[in-house]
Order: structure tokens, then sequence, then C-alpha cells
């Protein structure tokens, strides 16, 4: 019975009360179950009177943290104001096969996400909110489909109608994108204000990177937009590390403008709990600098509105 999906059972002859304490203990759960989903169901309501910064992360390589990057990034950015001058975040997983932003926020995974991305033709703001989870009621998160979806799925003009609904409804909309490179990467690239392309200090990264921008030049897209992010940097006091970026930036033909450092175990544990790391770690210095960056992007926002 248990492996047919029994969550309950009771002993016969029945003992004392035991039949009660069991219908209790299910009752328990599913009143568990309810305040769990009302806490990351997503109550803001759609406004359509914004024009949301977009910001998409790429890794470069595997492993090099832009997941990480994108999840603290976005979380930076939703707690850089308080109350009514709180900025409006949402975090979009469009890594659609294997995207872990709902696991790094201990967030589960919906089935409404899919029939958003299966049918964009009659998507619009409130079906777009209503696909999204809450984290702390700051951030709000499309995560990636509940199973694992062919990347052709899904064409330009799908992604573009949800970075649009995103954008009309939210100040800033970080999107963690696939390492694949896809037919609607040219999408995103193109409605991006800043690509970050996440690299590290290795070969492998240098050669990928080279190979995105002959592929970005080949199609004549703004590989301009590309701004890249070092991480597990070595340290200003490691002048041998100093001397390897340098390099590494002059052979690619590149500036690599945002240095992160190696944030430890502690980046692993924060994600294997679910939470950011200004949570469980808030002088870790790739927080720290994380931090930093999202003041710089909101100052640089602020700068250009009140430009304009």
């Amino acid at each position: 019975m248990l492996k047919f999906g029994a969550e309950e059972f009771v002993p016969y002859p029945l003992p004392d009360g035991a039949l009660h304490d069991a219908i209790q203990r299910m009752r328990d759960k599913a009143a568990q179950a309810e305040l769990v989903a009302a806490n990351i169901a997503n109550n803001l309501k759609a406004t359509g009177d914004r024009d949301g910064v977009v910001l998409p992360i790429h890794g470069l390589a595997g492993g090099t943290g832009a997941t990480t990057f994108a999840v603290n990034l976005a979380w930076e950015l939703a707690n850089i104001d308080e109350g009514d001058d709180a900025m409006r975040v949402c975090l979009l997983d469009l890594d659609l096969q294997f995207g872990s932003a709902s696991t790094y926020l201990d967030l589960p995974r919906r089935e409404a996400v899919f029939e958003l991305l299966q049918d964009t033709d009659a998507a619009d703001s409130e079906s777009f909110m209503q696909a999204l989870l809450s984290y702390q009621e700051k951030l709000h998160v499309l995560t990636a489909p509940s199973e694992i979806i062919p990347l052709e799925m899904v064409e330009g003009k799908d992604i573009a109608k949800i970075i649009e609904i995103a954008k009309t409804n939210f100040d800033y909309v970080v999107i963690d994108m696939p390492r694949t490179v896809v037919p609607w990467t040219e999408t995103v690239l193109t409605e991006a204000h800043v690509y970050f392309a996440m690299t590290e200090l290795d070969m492998r990264s240098a050669q990928n990177t080279l190979r995105m921008i002959r592929a970005l030049k080949g199609e004549e897209l703004p590989y301009e937009k590309l701004r890249y992010v070092l991480n597990r940097a070595p340290g200003f006091t490691d002048l041998n590390g100093k001397a390897r970026i340098k390099r590494m930036a002059e052979s690619l033909d590149i500036k690599i403008e945002v240095l992160m450092p190696d944030g430890g175990k502690q980046v692993v544990q924060s994600n294997d709990h679910g939470v950011p790391l200004s949570d469980v770690a808030a002088k870790n210095p790739l927080r720290k600098e994380i931090q930093k960056l999202a003041a710089s992007i909101h100052e640089t926002n602020v700068s250009a509105a009140e430009g304009s």
C-alpha cells in the first residue's frame, strides 16, 4: 500500500485513538502544504507601466557559476530599496532542460510554466504573473519546466513575448540562459541591455569565448553587448593572476570588466540549502562583489532614467 502512495497506516486491531491521530497528522500535512503554497504564490499584480532592464547571464563553459550569479544578482537587485521604493525584479530561468534556479531558491517547478511556454500567443500579463513564484515576496521567479523539454520547442517569438511581458511589469528582468546557443539566443541578445558572459581563467573559457565572438560577428549580431565576468578570479595580491587575466583579455581582444572572487564552500552550501548568499554568508567576498555590481547597475539605470 505504501508503494502505491498510501501516506498513513494504522495497525489492526486499532489501539485507542490511533485512527484519530492518523487523520490529524494528515490534516496537519495538508494545512502545512497550503501554508507553503500561500507563501510562494505570486501575489504581485500586473501593472504594465514598466520598461524593465533586461540582464541575461550566459555561462560560456560548464561550471562557471552562471546560475549562482544570476540568482544572487536578482536577489541583490530586489533588496536595493525597501517599502514603496523597492524594485520589482523578475528572474527567468530559460535553461529549459536543466535549469536550477528553482533549486537554488528552494522553489517547486510548476506545470503552469510548461503551459505558458506551449501557448505564448494566448499569454498576457495575468497568465504570466500566475506562472511566477515568489521568493520572500521580493523576488519573482519563472522556474524551468518540471520536465525536460526540447530547446527548439520554443521559438524566438515565444521568448520575445515572455520578455516583453516581463519588461512591462518589472524594473529588472534577470535571465539565466542555457549554455547551448539556440535560435532564440539572438532574441535575448537583441532585447538585452547588457549580456553577461561568465568565464573562468582557463583555456576552455578562452576558446569558447573566442568561438562565441566569432559566431556573433558572423551573424552580424550585437556582440558589443557582451560584458565579460571572470568568476573565481585571483585576488588583488596575486600578481601572477593579474598578469594572466591581462594576457587572456589581450589575446581575445576583449575587456574583462567584472572580477568575481571564489566564494568557497559557502556558495555550495547556500545553493544546497536553497537560500541566497546574503542570507547565510553576508560577508562572503563573492556576495559583496555581486552586491556592489547590483548597486552599480541600479545607479546607472537611475542616472539614465533621469537623463532621459
